[in-house]
């Protein structure tokens, strides 16, 4: 069963133990208002969300939850008309804290939001019956009596671990991707590289330099540029940090290069 407003007024300051005045209570709700906007860990007045960003901010109203009520986060009409999608857990029986809440920007503008701002609503749902267990009394009840923003508190371990994980699986795709891209561009470069020494010695066949000090050296410097090309793939683009395979590239460049020395 949801809590009216003639419900809420009569419990008023004892739920809502910080910050509560009668004007903010709805039909079925009470009106949240921002105290400060958490940027880098520091409590601000005021905040200009880009497109997409997404921040926490600090409700004045400090709430302390009966035995027998739960707390729902809902959002405001006009905040969602706005472009501000808002959100926040559910506050089980006997948790009191300040109500830290999710505000996003799903806009393609800025919007600014400020100190004292209507940002959101809490609805209070009577239960059945008393838990057996209420927030306070849970091993890892981690975000009650919470002044000061803890982040993931006693969660960090567990979900940073997760994150660098996420991480990990990230780099390795944009590795995939970048060998997928250098592959293709290897198939590229042997195709043309061909075509280009095809054409090359085709175009030179009735020529009067078609001897063997022109052709030989022509074709060396070619395999060199080719050679380039195809390090500038494996080295930058693919990545190959192979010992063996560096060294047998590079020997490989030397010998083109003492070969063309050779024939000048």
């Amino acid at each position: 069963m949801i809590l009216t407003d003639k419900d809420i007024k009569e419990r008023g300051g004892r739920l809502i133990i910080e910050g509560y005045d009668e004007k903010n209570v709805t039909a079925i709700s009470y009106d949240l208002h921002i105290q400060g906007i958490i940027n880098e860990d520091k409590l601000e007045d005021s905040y200009v969300l880009r497109p997409g960003e997404i921040i926490f901010i600090k409700t004045r109203e400090q709430i302390q939850m009966p035995d027998d009520l739960m707390g729902r986060i809902g959002e405001k009409n006009s905040r969602m008309r706005q472009g501000l999608s808002v959100s926040g857990p559910h506050y089980y029986p006997g948790h009191k804290t300040y109500l830290y809440l999710r505000v996003q920007n799903i806009t393609s503008g800025m919007i600014k939001i400020k100190k004292n701002d209507n940002i959101a609503q809490i609805i209070f749902e009577q239960l059945t019956g008393i838990p057996e267990k209420t927030y306070k009394q849970q091993t890892r009840a981690s975000f009650n009596d919470e002044e000061q923003y803890r982040g993931l508190a006693k969660y960090k371990d567990e979900y940073e671990e997760r994150m660098e994980k996420l991480k990990d699986t990230n780099k390795d795709l944009d590795e995939k991707i970048n060998r997928i891209y250098a592959n293709i561009l290897t198939i590229m470069g042997v195709f043309v590289s061909i075509f280009s020494l095809i054409m090359v010695n085709f175009s030179n066949i009735k020529s009067e330099n078609m001897t063997k000090e022109f052709i030989i050296p022509m074709n060396i410097s070619l395999g060199i540029v080719i050679a380039l090309f195809f390090g500038i793939i494996l080295i930058f683009i693919n990545k190959a940090n192979n010992k063996c395979f560096l060294a047998v590239y590079i020997g490989l460049l030397i010998v083109l290069i003492a070969a063309l020395c050779l024939f000048l």
